[in-house]
């Protein structure tokens, strides 16, 4: 065995287990072990503890986990990765992709989690049904498919005492709307609909799913507004099933840092006319951009979450449909991902007031900061302390960026109407999205 490199910090060795006399000096080695279907082979570079006494050598789990990557990338093994990818592009559970797969939900956890190593045929089934989505619908309809209805919810009655404060919360006439459920006044039929639309037992089981879909995001909430737990947790759980359907590349900070520039100079443009660019260079940063009007108590603009290593979700609720609030809330949700959330998991803090949550002034700043330099709006404010509509048009064109976004900003910044809205609106220069651009942008 031939050793490649040595630490001369013997002093601060561990005590040798088998001499009991000497230390065990960390190396590393070539390391000859056998596989049944790789037969013999040699790992190079295998971290072991040596002793300096009688030369017994220990494998540590330092050394496991390279002994363990290699073999996986020898027999070309799906990764944990590529199992959340999975999971995370058809919005499975690990139960649901249990059903559909065949596989036992423990053996999906485990190699989810790097615990354990699936077999060769395992990787290649999940490869396929990555890589070719028709192969996944014939077996989820298969499989999965008429399951659903007899085991969610797991009976047909109507909401006891504990249930019936759930329904309440849920904005049920919004999920018809969408076409999740289906319309009725039935409390019953209500009970159904959504318990099977979330796959729980009953509605305990989908308040406590729904509060937990709230939890993993990092979400622009109103304080002013009356909030729900539940209702934004729907709003949240909606889209993330979204999503699901929605293609991206790997999920890539540095081609989504990149991609803000061009985001921005889109913003120029009549926003029904760019709205697939912006989806487009988002998915190719590995963000999936949806719209879900926005529910009721939910009290969100837009949220965020990293889905997967490979998946990023921001949703947008379309709030006040104009068009600057269409920009700076979904410059807020990039930031979020940028500055703040790094592995899927990552939550950020709820305060009651948005004002005093660190992040959330982060997040706000670094929105302004992209869309209208501060430096830059020093200067025109210097200049301009009482603009004139032509002159913020000429100073929005400058930043390359729409007059009502350099508009709110500046009013944002200063605390009060630098530039009355209702004299940009009078010049066209602050666009609403009407109610029927607003429902074409929802059904996209």
């Amino acid at each position: 065995m031939k050793t490649i490199e040595q630490n001369p910090k013997a002093e601060a060795a561990i005590p040798c287990f088998e001499c009991e006399s000497g230390k065990l000096i960390p190396e590393l080695t070539d390391y000859e072990t056998e596989h049944p279907k790789l037969g013999k082979l040699t790992i190079p570079d295998v971290p072991v503890l040596v002793c300096d006494h009688c030369g017994d050598r220990v494998l540590g789990d330092e050394g496991n986990r390279r002994i363990d990557a290699y073999l996986d990338k020898a027999l070309n093994v799906v990764t944990p990765e590529e199992i959340q990818v999975f999971l995370g592009k058809y919005g499975l559970t690990q139960k649901e992709a249990s059903r559909i797969t065949g596989f036992g939900e423990k053996n999906i956890s485990r190699w989810a989690a790097g615990r354990s190593r699936p077999s060769e045929s395992v990787s290649n089934m999940f490869r396929l049904l990555l890589a070719d989505e028709s192969v996944f619908e014939r077996l989820r309809q298969k499989n999965f498919d008429g399951t659903t209805v007899s085991m969610f919810p797991a009976e047909e009655r109507q909401p006891d005492d504990e249930e019936k404060p759930v329904l309440k919360e849920v904005d049920y006439p919004a999920l018809a709307n969408l076409g999740l459920v289906k319309p009725t006044q039935s409390p019953r039929e209500k009970r159904s609909e959504l318990c099977a639309f979330a796959k729980t037992a009953d509605l305990k089981e989908f308040r406590t799913r729904m509060t937990e879909s709230f939890e993993l995001m990092a979400a622009f909430k109103d304080t002013s507004q009356k909030f729900s737990p539940v209702s934004a947790g729907l709003w949240s759980y909606v889209g993330e099933r979204l999503a699901a359907k929605v293609e991206t590349e790997p999920y890539d900070r540095e081609k989504l840092h990149e991609a803000v520039d061009r985001l921005r100079e889109l913003t120029q443009h009549p926003l029904e006319q760019v709205v697939a660019d912006v989806r487009r260079i988002l998915a190719q940063a590995g963000v999936a951009l949806v719209f879900v009007p926005i529910f009721k108590e939910s009290a969100l603009r837009g949220s965020t979450r990293l889905l997967t290593p490979g998946k990023a979700l921001i949703i947008h609720g379309l709030k006040y449909r104009s068009l600057s609030q269409f920009w700076i809330i979904l410059f807020h949700e990039i930031a979020h991902l940028l500055l703040h959330i790094e592995k899927p998991g990552e939550v950020i803090t709820d305060y009651e007031d948005q004002r005093k949550d660190p992040k959330e002034r982060a997040a706000d700043e670094w929105a302004y900061d992209r869309l209208v330099s501060r430096d830059r709006e020093l200067e025109f404010v210097a200049r301009h302390p009482k603009p004139a509509p032509w002159q913020l048009e000429q100073y929005a064109k400058s930043l390359k960026v729409h007059p009502a976004i350099a508009a709110e900003i500046l009013n944002t910044r200063s605390d009060s109407e630098a530039i009355a809205y209702g004299f940009l609106k009078k010049r066209g220069l602050f666009p609403h999205l009407s109610k029927e651009q607003t429902r074409a942008l929802l059904m996209t």
